[in-house]
């Protein structure tokens, strides 16, 4: 795999169809996530993995505004609210704070990185 895009794109086609990594993922993400990649960074974090069914609608609720709310802050936790519908599933990271923005964008450097 010589494009870094083809690693992300070989994971979501591994966690759809390999019930093992599925599993994995669910029962402890960081350790699912590093026997995939081969890499997860330390840090203050937490992953959470919602396995979407067939017969489900999953709702991702968004972070609770912590003490502050002001008509600012209800209005920025809104704007990331999405309908996301998909009749065949979507994948991907929901980063509910700017800062693990960060933390997510090194874990897919490190992760492309180590694939080149």
């Amino acid at each position: 795999m010589g494009d870094e895009q083809d690693i992300f794109t070989d994971h979501y086609a591994r966690i759809r169809r390999d019930p093992a990594l599925r599993r994995r993922l669910i029962e402890d993400p960081v350790a699912g996530l590093k026997e995939h990649f081969g890499f997860m960074p330390d840090g203050d974090y937490r992953i959470e993995v919602i396995a979407q069914e067939p017969d489900t609608i999953t709702i991702a609720l968004p972070a609770p505004v912590d003490g502050d709310t002001s008509d600012e802050a209800i209005d920025a936790a809104c704007r990331r609210v999405y309908d996301m519908l998909f009749t065949d599933g979507i994948g991907g990271y929901l980063v509910p704070d700017e800062s693990l923005t960060w933390v997510l964008r090194d874990m897919r450097s490190s992760w492309a990185a180590r694939n080149r």
